[in-house]
């Protein structure tokens, strides 16, 4: 295990679960992927939106079996673009809730008001972005395209323009997204709150994120502690 963590590289071939797959991006906690073709081309490589598959990397790590190193050409680094964060302004202690913060200064007062320095508010290197709101049942919305001239976005201009973005999807009086599902005795719901960014895939071949909680919506299934009733 502790071999494949030294060695895994974006674009490295392998299988996982009987599917050959190349790795597209990955972090400490995550691997996103794509399957593919005899000639290791990406199945999907002609289509210009695609969310990736994913899944945590300790579950990566237990069910897969390295193939061959392997690069992505050109094309397909700068259209994936995987020198971006997977996940960034991950915060706890505030919502999506815009009303009164559509001003710099208020949204700072607000994360100040929280613990939250804006000195560790992330930006992004890219020219364009596509952000999709959530609804508070974790659906994905129609997404929002941000684009800037300089090539770069402000970690404090993104995270006023999320807050624009999902604060139409969230109701005030409830600061957290929601999960059910159904279980023997009835069902179960977990709560997720917090605020973050999210990579989620391309639209239109620019890179795409969601917005959520305080952690992503797969490291939400196996947290025990975002459980509030059964």
């Amino acid at each position: 295990m502790a071999d494949k963590k030294l060695n895994m590289k974006i674009g490295d071939s392998y299988n996982f679960e009987n599917n050959q797959i190349r790795i597209i991006l990955f972090d400490d906690k995550e691997v996103f992927y794509q399957t593919i073709n005899d000639d290791n081309s990406f199945v999907y490589s002609n289509y210009r939106t695609i969310n990736y598959y994913r899944t945590s990397l300790k579950h990566f790590y237990k069910n897969s079996h390295f193939i061959e190193s392997l690069e992505l050409t050109e094309k397909e680094y700068k259209t994936h673009r995987p020198d971006l964060p997977l996940r960034l302004n991950c915060f706890s202690g505030v919502f999506w809730v815009a009303s009164g913060y559509e001003h710099e200064n208020n949204l700072i007062d607000l994360l100040k008001s929280k613990g939250i320095d804006k000195k560790k508010i992330q930006g992004l290197n890219c020219s364009k972005v596509a952000i999709y709101p959530t609804g508070q049942q974790q659906s994905n919305k129609k997404p929002i395209l941000l684009e800037n001239k300089n090539g770069h976005f402000s970690g404090l201009k993104l995270i006023m323009e999320c807050f624009r973005i999902q604060s139409e999807y969230v109701n005030p009086d409830k600061p957290y997204f929601s999960r059910y599902r159904l279980i023997p005795n009835g069902r179960e719901e977990k709560r997720l709150s917090g605020i973050g960014m999210y990579r989620l895939g391309i639209k239109g071949n620019i890179p795409s994120y969601y917005l959520g909680g305080e952690i992503s919506m797969m490291e939400l299934e196996s947290q025990k502690s975002c459980l509030v009733q059964k």
